[in-house]
């Protein structure tokens, strides 16, 4: 942009003003002058926007559950690599354990499996997040609640709490297909 001269230089006394070089500062600033487009271009330009509103991409509902499905078998499939590291900590640890390591143990492990359980069936379509379990309770909130179970018992065992902490990422998952559907309303 195109800015005065802060210190102009002062005009002597037989030079007029320039006019001319004010003038174009003033257009420069004021941006391009609109032109008159004959009556054509502008229908024509009128049809190519049309086009363009045909041009986008309507969802496609096919698609987007082919899209959740991918994504509840990807929460199944990173809880069974959950439940191998687990047990592979399990295996490994050398150091004796108590009887609430080895209760915490079972219950992550049965936990899991219902985690796998329920995540692969929402793959099939065999239900949804949103189905009813007991009474106003939906799938995905006892999930959430055996997902707490399962990191806190993970948490109880001696070997590394990675594998336990882990469970939160399918169900980080299963947080957002949660959150993409409206709960119908009764």
């Amino acid at each position: 942009m195109v800015q005065p001269d802060p210190d102009p230089k002062p005009a002597e006394a037989g030079d007029p003003e320039p006019v001319a070089d004010t003038e174009a500062a003033a257009r420069v600033e004021a941006g391009p002058e609109p032109t008159a487009e004959p009556k054509a271009v502008t229908d024509a330009a009128d049809e190519d926007d049309g086009d363009e509103e045909e041009a986008e991409p309507k969802p496609d509902p096919e698609k987007a559950r082919s899209a959740v499905e991918r994504l509840m078998w990807t929460s199944t499939w990173l809880c069974v690599l959950v439940g191998v590291f687990l047990l592979t900590g399990i295996f490994q640890a050398d150091e004796g354990w108590d009887g609430l390591a080895w209760l915490s143990a079972v219950v992550a492990i049965l936990g899991l499996l219902a985690l796998i359980a329920a995540y692969a069936g929402c793959a099939l379509n065999r239900i949804t997040l949103r189905t009813k379990i007991v009474g106003p309770v939906d799938l995905f909130q006892v999930s959430t609640l055996v997902v707490a179970v399962v990191a806190i018992c993970g948490l109880l065992i001696p070997t590394n709490n990675s594998a336990a902490l882990a469970i939160l990422l399918p169900w980080a998952v299963t947080y957002w297909l949660h959150g993409l559907t409206k709960a119908p309303t009764t």
